[in-house]
């Protein structure tokens, strides 16, 4: 008898497990779909947090673009001489590559506290909590326009070479987006849960910058192509700054970044759906 009411506990707590887990999933698609309707509110809360910044400064949003002006040219003079290139090439690339790097390592850097940093307005208001992703994504990209300045004062002195592969650099964007908001999804929640996270993406990102075709071209590496091939960061480097260039980005490239894309972004999605109800218990 003791064991029969000991199943029907056991099986009970089974089937309201799988109750309130469903539950939860379906709370978290709802909060993701509220969140891209909204898509606004994210853009505001983004402009939002550039501006505070810079408020009450005399040049405001474009100390990002002088600030980032001064290192890459100082950047490109150095690297261009001790490369013994040519600055109407090495410029150009050498740029393209600093400014999709910027955006990508600085997202992944500040990924890992995007719900740490949120904490303040996730306990205060209902906002849904993926809009706070959005917002993230789109700060760093706002920020990476206005670094566009810079490439285009480049292109004015060294014009670059327009073709029928320039128009990939917006599906290039949109595939880097994709994969950083994935990413920010999972490192947040990684990060949320264990705090060393965050610690240990800012060492990793500081050894990157060497083993990433930024300052240097693939083709250098000659016999050892494969230092880059495997790097998934070198592909998402370039197919944008591929296109920018005039170039179509190598087929592997676009595989890689898509390949990174869908699982990323699966992986965000499931994580999200799994664990958003505890996301107010560990901030």
């Amino acid at each position: 008898m003791a064991c029969a009411f000991g199943a029907s506990d056991l099986l009970f707590s089974q089937i309201s497990g799988l109750f309130m887990h469903a539950s939860f999933a379906r709370r978290a698609r709802k909060d993701m779909a509220d969140s891209f309707r909204q898509f606004d509110l994210a853009l505001f809360l983004a402009w939002e947090d550039i501006r505070q910044r810079y408020v009450r400064t005399m040049l405001g949003p474009l100390w990002i673009v002088l600030s980032t002006g001064i290192w890459f040219g100082l950047m490109g003079f150095v690297m261009a001489n001790l490369f013994q290139q040519k600055l109407e090439d090495y410029f150009p690339f050498l740029i393209s590559g600093l400014l999709i790097w910027v955006l990508i390592s600085t997202s992944i850097s500040e990924s890992a506290q995007v719900l740490v940093s949120a904490a303040p307005l996730i306990s205060t208001f209902s906002i849904p909590i993926f809009t706070h992703f959005l917002r993230f994504v789109m700060r760093n990209y706002i920020i990476f326009f206005h670094n566009l300045i810079i490439l285009v004062l480049v292109f004015l002195f060294y014009p670059p070479h327009v073709t029928v592969a320039t128009w990939l650099v917006l599906p290039g964007l949109a595939l880097d987006m994709i994969i950083l908001l994935g990413l920010s999804v999972f490192l947040s929640l990684a990060n949320l849960r264990y705090r060393d996270t965050h610690l240990a993406v800012a060492s990793a990102m500081q050894v990157l910058p060497f083993l990433t075709p930024i300052f240097w071209d693939r083709s250098m590496l000659k016999t050892r192509l494969w230092v880059a091939d495997f790097n998934p960061f070198y592909h998402m480097i370039e197919i944008v700054r591929g296109p920018l260039l005039g170039k179509a980005p190598l087929m592997m490239s676009w595989y890689v970044a898509i390949g990174m894309a869908v699982c990323l972004c699966g992986a965000g999605c499931v994580l999200f759906m799994r664990y958003r109800h505890r996301i107010i218990f560990w901030l």
